[in-house]
């Protein structure tokens, strides 16, 4: 009892002066609003697992460069098995350990399975300089083993780094196409404020292209187009040529007129402008031709201005061939010559200071500005070379060989290797290797590998005094899978990911997926929500744009605002007023975007008022292979059915927008949202309820946008929307008593959704069921997370828990079993499928995981905004002041609080005793009355006899 109260005492320590519980960190205090508006990368270190290659550690020196130092441990089984973690493959390694802030993380690599023989490397940021990896060799067999380790350097380039550069004068000035101004289409289009990947209007993103990157065919194709640039001209300047660098296919052809910069002549003659057409302030306007051969061309028009300055340089396009617009150069008339585009190459190859004898490495890149590090402090190290682009196949291929240092492959990269060998290990023998991986200028680098020992004993020192954070006992039994998945959400961290003219670094949903994903990001924030709310709150930002941005937001894949509904429980976990200032504006965007009412949205073009988002994706909720949405893309037509989704969505999404904007006053917008919420509950209930099947239907419209009926699947007839799209008005809080019964009645019903592994995505008695689809005939977390919340919302706990129960069971027999995390379960064995190491939209499992088992977690549905709240003493203690969805009729709603297990709760509402219902000590789910009105919940204590 004693080391239970203390540890309870040291939490609530942790909780008044950090901000941080049990292994979570709520605190948004060390977030610096101001720059993360211009940002959509992390605030983390320049170190982490960032590599697109091979597991380990990774540097960003410049983070637009896009280029990347790797530092990777390859163990294996001495001359006999090489480990090759391989990150888009089922490599035996695995995810095992992190730290909240990615200081500090392990990767366990299997030589013989299961952990008979192994390696644990951790891999530990000492600073921003310096990288400790402590490399553990376990033997669990009853005979001796012999372990070798490869820990190899090397760097990446990103994926459209260009293959061309070009030569000329250091008074030449070079503006890529894409570094514009302004840009003005004369043709709208629907994509105009949500270009897929955050990318710039007409951006192109090619290796032929110089800088990798230029504007598209779309903007020279179309008359009238129109985009602007700034240039700043010294005194060397003021006179020369503008020479445009371009590609036209074939014997095509195009112009452009040009502004600006006093042009007033050009080789082919001047642009005469047209009737009421004044002329500019800054020159005449002129006409440069662009014709076409296939290749990257330059055409020339002279400019001149009397004085150094910043000046507006102007081309519309007239119309004609499709053409790749690069750039501009502007020659000063004393060049004799245009600029020559040569050949760019990647130099894998580092610059190498051996020192065997003092068991270290300095290696120099010629495209990055920093020098590398990397000592040891095993005596058996031996450095080698491996010439190719892989170690897959060619360490696997000259493994026996121990006579050469240098491995010739097909030359297409470059591995600096420390080969340690062997590590002899006794039966039933552990050992620890440890290596110091560095950067910084070659003196400094050279003085740091010297530290390796002394970095050493701290590491050993910090181990030994550290404690992995205590649950309640019911929940031990999760411990583990946790751990597991906590490292895998944590380690799925990319970089170089591009948007919005950066490199970024960026959680994935695994490192297969190298892209962005708005919704798995989404759910990914959800996460991060339970483990590091700075890190959470940098999630949604990265899909979030700044005010003046064109962007809605940043879309990837579907576009589901899972951002909204993570920043809501953010804000119930933080109440921080400054979070909610800063987010408000960027999440309106992106609502309004979804909800028809930004820019160029067209989702709401049905006269019925219900939404579709197929012109941006075709994917309406996350479920790729859901046989309504199917049918609709089979069908084609995109043009004339609306799934529920989309509209199920923005109504709970405009209710909890709507609460922040009664926070902070916006009259206006609750007004919007409140009419938002009336026309699509309207549109749901009038159209698509279907009285025949117990759920909410697809609607077909006619070509006017009309609707007509309920979309049905022409191979039975049925209704083809019975599955969770057609219950998600759950979610939303619009169904009237019967719907509400029937609807759960469904989801719960072992004969319709509910299965051994927990709720499928397809209702199983529909005729388009399939056990071996993809999401169809399977059992996902993300869709259970919105249920899950819907029960809270509707005063069930008990059938929450039931979700709950059942997911976080599932995926713990998966990953003690596989130590994998998969995308999706079978209904029927709960077995795992999918990639393998899969975080993103399973980050439900740690919101179920701290609500049910982490003490000082409070979790509430949709409907009830936590305006402040406070664990006493002890974690024996709360008190919450709420407030409530309004857009919604009153009714009993359920919040769940995991506090300390040594003492017996009451609770009242108001003033009144409200009951507790405690399925095992700590956790308590109290269903509060019926009320609109703001209300506070104070719960109280006395210790257990």
């Amino acid at each position: 009892m004693n080391r239970k109260k203390n540890f309870y005492v040291l939490a609530v320590l942790l909780l008044l002066f950090s901000g941080t519980v049990l292994g979570q960190d709520y605190s948004t205090q060390s977030i610096d609003w101001k720059k993360l508006n211009n940002s959509h990368d992390l605030s983390i270190y320049r170190w982490g697992p960032f590599s697109k290659k091979y597991a380990g550690i990774s540097h960003v020196d410049n983070l637009r460069s896009g280029m990347r130092f790797d530092f990777s441990v390859f163990p294996g089984l001495y001359r006999y098995k090489a480990n090759i973690p391989n990150v888009l493959l089922q490599s035996d390694y695995y995810p095992w350990k992190c730290n909240n802030d990615l200081s500090q993380y392990t990767f366990r690599h299997e030589l013989e399975w299961k952990d008979d023989v192994y390696a644990d490397v951790q891999y530990n940021i000492v600073d921003s300089s310096t990288v400790l990896v402590a490399i553990h060799c376990v033997n669990n067999t009853p005979l001796p083993e012999n372990i070798d380790i490869n820990m190899v350097s090397y760097v990446d380039y990103p994926e459209n780094y260009p293959d061309k550069t070009f030569e000329g004068s250091p008074a030449v000035l070079w503006r890529n196409a894409v570094n514009y101004q302004s840009i003005k289409m004369a043709q709208k289009d629907m994509k105009d404020n949500l270009v897929y990947d955050g990318w710039l209007l007409c951006e192109a993103r090619n290796s032929d292209l110089l800088d990798g990157r230029g504007i598209s065919k779309q903007f020279g194709k179309d008359k009238g187009n129109r985009i602007t640039y700034t240039v700043n001209l010294n005194n060397e300047q003021l006179n020369g040529k503008i020479s445009v660098l371009y590609r036209i296919k074939g014997n095509g052809q195009t112009s452009f007129n040009l502004s600006g910069l006093g042009i007033d002549k050009m080789e082919t003659g001047k642009w005469k402008p047209e009737a009421g057409e004044g002329r500019p302030e800054s020159g005449l306007r002129s006409s440069i031709v662009l014709k076409g051969t296939g290749n990257f061309e330059q055409a020339t028009l002279p400019y001149s201005v009397k004085k150094a300055g910043s000046y507006q340089l102007t081309f519309e396009s007239t119309g004609g061939a499709d053409v790749d617009f690069n750039g501009f150069f502007m020659v000063p008339e004393k060049e004799n010559k245009l600029p020559e585009i040569v050949t760019l190459s990647k130099n894998f190859k580092p610059e190498v200071a051996e020192n065997e004898s003092m068991k270290n490495i300095v290696l120099k890149y010629k495209d990055i500005n920093t020098f590398y590090g990397v000592s040891w402090d095993n005596p058996n190290g031996r450095i080698r070379e491996y010439q190719n682009d892989e170690m897959d196949i060619l360490l696997r291929k000259t493994y026996n060989n121990q006579i050469f240092k240098v491995f010739t492959g097909n030359g297409k990269g470059n591995f600096a290797d420390i080969y340690i060998r062997p590590i002899e290990l006794d039966s039933h023998e552990s050992k620890t290797v440890y290596a110091l991986v560095c950067t910084g200028s070659n003196e400094f680098v050279k003085s740091r590998l010297n530290d390796l020992e002394k970095l050493k004993a701290s590491l050993i020192r910090k181990e030994e005094s550290s404690k992995a954070p205590e649950v309640l006992p019911e929940g031990q039994k999760y411990a583990f899978s946790q751990q597991l998945f906590k490292a895998i959400l944590m380690t799925n961290i990319l970089y170089p990911i591009y948007t919005q003219d950066n490199y970024i670094r960026h959680f994935t949903p695994g490192k297969f997926y190298n892209s962005l994903y708005t919704w798995d990001a989404g759910f990914i924030a959800l996460g991060m929500n339970e483990i590091n709310a700075r890190l959470a709150a940098e999630c949604i930002n990265a899909y979030t744009t700044e005010e003046g941005n064109p962007n809605a937001f940043i879309e990837h894949g579907t576009p589901v605002p899972v951002q909204i509904y993570a920043f809501f429980d953010l804000w119930n976990r933080t109440q921080s007023k400054e979070m909610l200032t800063y987010f408000y504006p960027r999440l309106k965007k992106y609502y309004e975007f979804v909800a028809g009412r930004y820019g160029s949205s067209n989702t709401r073009r049905f006269k019925s008022n219900m939404l579709a988002t197929w012109s941006y994706f075709y994917n309406s909720g996350g479920w790729d292979d859901y046989p309504a949405q199917v049918g609709v893309h089979d069908l084609k037509v995109e043009n004339t059915v609306a799934p529920v989704a989309n509209t199920a969505h923005s109504i709970r999404l405009a209710k909890m927008m709507k609460m922040a904007a009664e926070v902070l006053n916006e009259k206006e917008d609750i007004a919007k949202y409140d009419n938002d919420i009336k026309v699509f509950s309207d549109a749901l209930q009038k159209y698509s309820w279907n009285d025949a099947t117990g759920y909410f239907s697809y609607v077909e419209h006619d070509q006017k946008g009309n609707p007509v009926g309920k979309f049905k699947d022409p191979a039975s007839g049925v209704d083809f929307n019975m599955g969770l799209d057609g219950a998600l008005p759950l979610v939303s809080g619009i169904c009237n008593p019967a719907q509400e019964k029937s609807l759960i009645d469904r989801i719960f019903s072992d004969k319709r959704m509910w299965t051994p592994t927990g709720i499928c995505v397809v209702d199983q008695s529909a005729p388009y069921f399939k056990s071996v689809g993809y999401w169809n005939g399977s059992v996902w977390m993300p869709q259970q997370w919105f249920v899950w919340k819907a029960m809270l919302d509707l005063g069930r706990p008990d059938l929450a828990k039931q979700i709950a129960d059942k997911a976080l069971t599932v995926a713990k027999h998966e990953l003690d079993a596989s130590y994998a995390s998969f995308e999706y379960y079978s209904a029927k064995t709960g077995r795992g499928a999918g990639w393998h190491q899969f975080g993103g939209l399973s980050s439900p499992l740690l919101s179920w995981f701290s609500t049910y088992y982490r003490p000082g977690t409070a979790t509430v549905g949709f409907e009830i905004w936590i305006k402040e709240q406070a664990f006493g003493d002890n974690l024996s203690s709360y008190k919450g002041s709420f407030s409530f969805d309004k857009s919604t009729a009153a009714h009993p709603r359920t919040i769940i609080l995991c506090m300390n297990p040594d003492y017996k709760y009451q609770a009242d509402f108001n003033g009144k005793a409200v009951a507790i219902d405690s399925p095992y000590p700590g956790l308590l789910q109290i269903t509060l009355p019926a009320t609109n009105s703001d209300a506070v919940l104070t719960v109280t204590s006395k210790p257990l006899q």
